[in-house]
């Protein structure tokens, strides 16, 4: 699979098989997420894998909604993630920079992510970037220093489900279809192109 096939075929996996995912492949994606590019090299992120089945629980217990959607409803226990990589941010680090870097931190949690998830499609993992969970908690829950933020939770597993990509038609909403099928829809290239100037 080449790395443009990788990107037009990667969609958010909310629904996992119930298999195990090895720690060798999520280590791969961690590695993936460490070479991706930061500013000025500062490499502020790092990473919790958890792929123990009774950390598993404890991470889900953390989340707050999915898919917009309260988790027990969205999230039945069989279809529930397998793995979890867990993004942080050293703040020691960060501050030791620049206090006012935060904005180039997000930016690098963004393309750390982007690897790592496209890192684990090529090894046949579905994936969903998180932002609704409760970041106390999950630092109780994983023991995480004071002195890190949690910048992502990426939700992993063998896929469950595929996704469809289709051309949005004015909503971007992604919707289910009474077959149980996700679509996801995208505005046009040509909608979001300008070429040489504002159009």
């Amino acid at each position: 699979m080449d790395v443009y096939e990788a990107v037009t075929r990667r969609r958010a996996i909310r629904r996992f098989k119930g298999k195990p995912v090895p720690y060798d492949v999520l280590e791969k994606c961690v590695d993936a997420g460490r070479l991706a590019p930061c500013g000025r090299n500062h490499q502020v992120c790092e990473y919790i894998i958890v792929n123990d089945e009774q950390m598993l629980s404890s991470v889900f217990g953390t989340i707050i909604s999915w898919a917009g959607e309260p988790v027990s409803k969205a999230a039945p226990p069989e279809s529930r993630p397998k793995a979890y990589i867990i993004i942080l941010i050293n703040r020691t680090l960060e501050t030791e920079l620049d206090a006012s870097r935060r904005r180039v931190t997000l930016y690098d949690v963004g393309m750390a992510v982007e690897n790592v998830m496209l890192a684990a499609l090529e090894q046949g993992i579905g994936t969903c970037p998180m932002l609704m969970f409760d970041e106390g908690k999950l630092k109780q829950a994983l023991n995480i220093p004071d002195d890190y933020d949690v910048a992502l939770v990426v939700v992993m597993g063998y896929p469950d489900e595929s996704p469809v990509m289709e051309v949005s038609t004015g909503s971007v909403e992604h919707w289910v279809d009474s077959q149980g099928v996700r679509h996801v829809p995208k505005r046009k290239l040509e909608d979001i192109t300008h070429h040489n100037k504002f159009s």
